[in-house]
């Protein structure tokens, strides 16, 4: 071989490899000096109004953004950013994360949100929303929306066997307080037939009566004043003290109506229970007559209390409630109603609610065991209090903390049985001018609600079994015939329904404006009007053995995800949620649509 040849060899692989080197030299100067790919957080989030037209951006998930990194634009006019005007503020110290706000004040009209990232080397539109006919009211209701419902409305039943009357065998708390139950002092009625082992200090005329109760309750403050049996006719409020134990023979036996002593006089006349360790037991209370709790540790039983008075006419209410829990300035604790019943009211049967003076109060651990609210408002028109009368109207303004209700039952009231508020605090132009109220601990168990929304010939909003939002649990409990839903879930989470039934009502359940982690377990929908499940605006809805049962089905479908009405601000998809249902055969349309994004179907019919 000659040696020409190997040096040329040796020559060409040198050159080889400098090209190769410098090629690659080329390709790494070029990659290092280009940017990489700039990350883009990614947000999710949701919009509703404030108060005063204000916007609140709400963080479902993704990432953190802080102050400053981002802006965000409305209607594609007007730029809110971490400084300058108009300038957005986060519920949150430093950064928007994932339960907490962005705040932009005075965004009245708004029709579109943009969420712009403004912290890499160029701005980037994260996300957008637009509702046309603006943003979801959180969580009030809508006094624009139009209500669904069928012509002819359903019957009042009965659908059976649910009884008129509910009986226990729960026993009642202790009375509160200490009481000396040998300290006994008599109020005799003018019309009072028993006659008591010692003679009655305090013998009435009937002609204002309270002054004679009144005065044994001062003197047996400590003690117990029973009102014998008989008719006894008050013009003023009856005023029990701490302590003290004020106890009838027994509603229809011994009987209390109060009116004005002038015609047209204020009927603002409760029998006030607004000192702690207070008892009434066992009479019947009429006209103008209600119960006020004002105070902390309190029972009441057996009292019956209606808006007729003995003339048989009935007389507007002044109370907020037959039976009415009012958090004026303090909260209350310990409160039990055993055995009550509000029958023919132009108010609520029952009212819990605080006055607002711009600090949150609670009311908490009260128990309703057997109480029964019949007929409860007949509309403005027919001189009701207001035109949303309900049978229980157990959550307002105030915290509400542990609740149970059980054995209840509500028949044909104006417009919901039980109720409870998704917890806006709004002003008179619908904008929150609190914070939302807390809801914690709510129970009802072995409860009946039937016939309410029958006779709202006006077609309000509610008219419902059982209207409720969070942290509730109703367990074997059972609606029939109302007008709208049997069970009625706005703005809700955290709330179950085990062994639960509706028989009759237009909708079974109706869950709807932006609910999630609502569970239906074990549960029966039959002879609705219209559908058994109707939800939408949802996520994380768990239905497991729920049955149903010769369901008439409206638009195609037994039961029905996602559509709200064609309205834009409710008509929102359900997501994240599963729906194990068997059918009766009998029913030939389809059992459900099976629409939206991460839900899960088992849909069978009996065998």
């Amino acid at each position: 071989m000659r040696t020409s040849d190997a040096v040329s060899e040796v020559i060409a692989g040198v050159l080889l490899i400098a090209l190769v080197v410098i090629g690659f030299t080329i390709v790494a100067s070029y990659v290092m000096s280009s940017p990489l790919p700039e990350k883009v957080p990614k947000v999710q989030f949701s919009v509703r109004n404030g108060s005063s037209g204000d916007l609140l951006l709400i963080h479902e998930g993704g990432e953190e953004l802080a102050a400053g990194t981002f802006s965000v634009l409305i209607n594609g006019l007007e730029r809110f950013d971490a400084v300058g005007s108009p300038k957005y503020t986060i519920s949150s110290a430093g950064s928007w994360k994932i339960g907490t706000y962005v705040h932009l004040p005075n965004s009245a009209g708004a029709r579109s949100v943009t969420l712009i990232y403004t912290a890499g080397s160029g701005e980037t539109a994260l996300r957008s929303m637009t509702a046309p006919n603006g943003f979801y009211v959180f969580p009030s209701r809508d006094p624009n929306e139009t209500v669904d419902l069928p012509s002819p409305l359903p019957t009042a039943g009965p659908y059976g066997p649910f009884p008129d009357t509910v009986t226990t065998d729960i026993a009642p708390s202790a009375y509160c307080g200490e009481i000396d139950m040998n300290r006994v002092y008599y109020v005799k009625a003018s019309d009072s037939t028993i006659v008591p082992e010692k003679p009655p200090l305090f013998v009435c005329d009937g002609s204002n009566d309270e002054q004679e109760i009144n005065d044994a309750l001062a003197i047996a403050q400590g003690g117990v004043v029973v009102l014998l049996d008989g008719h006894f006719r008050c013009t003023g409020r009856i005023t029990p003290h701490s302590n003290t134990l004020l106890k009838g023979q027994g509603p229809g036996i011994t009987i209390v109506e109060v009116k004005p002593s002038t015609p047209g006089g204020s009927g603002y006349l409760p029998v006030a229970l607004r000192e702690e360790n207070v008892n009434i037991d066992g009479f019947s209370l009429m006209a103008n007559g209600f119960v006020m709790v004002t105070a902390s540790n309190v029972r009441v039983r057996n009292v019956t209390a209606t808006s007729l008075g003995l003339d048989g006419q009935l007389y507007p209410a002044s109370g907020n409630g037959m039976f009415f829990v009012w958090a004026d300035g303090r909260d209350i604790d310990n409160v039990e109603f055993w055995g009550c019943k509000a029958e023919k009211c132009h108010t609520h049967g029952w009212n819990m609610n605080q006055k607002w003076d711009g600090v949150p109060r609670a009311i908490s651990n009260v128990r309703l065991v057997a109480c029964n609210a019949t007929e409860c408002g007949y509309g403005e028109p027919a001189g009701s209090r207001s035109e949303w009368i309900t049978g229980f109207d157990l959550h307002e303004w105030q915290d509400l903390y542990y609740v149970k209700v059980l054995n209840c039952t509500a028949l044909k009231n104006w417009e919901s049985g039980f109720h409870l508020e998704p917890g806006a605090r709004y002003g008179s132009d619908g904008g929150n001018i609190g914070p939302r109220t807390v809801s914690v601990g709510i129970e009802f168990q072995n409860c009946t609600s039937q016939g309410n929304g029958v006779s709202n010939y006006t077609s309000h909003f509610f008219m419902s079994g059982y209207y409720l939002s969070r942290n509730t649990t109703l367990d074997n409990c059972t609606s029939s015939g109302n007008a709208n839903a049997g069970f009625y879930v706005h703005a809700g989470e955290n709330s179950d329904f085990i062994n639960c039934r509706d028989v009759g009502s237009t909708y079974g359940w109706k869950i709807c404006k932006d609910s999630r982690n609502i569970n239906i377990n074990n549960c029966l929908s039959k002879n609705n009007l219209r559908w058994a499940l109707w939800i939408s605006f949802s996520k994380e809805i768990a239905v497991t053995g729920f049955r149903t049962d010769n369901v008439a089905g409206y638009r195609g479908y037994q039961s029905i995800l996602g559509w709200y009405k064609d309205e834009a601000k409710y008509q929102r998809p359900v997501t994240e949620s599963s729906f194990a249902i068997t059918a009766n055969p009998r029913t030939v349309i389809p059992i459900l649509n099976q629409v939206g994004s991460g839900n899960t179907f088992s849909l069978s019919y009996y065998v």
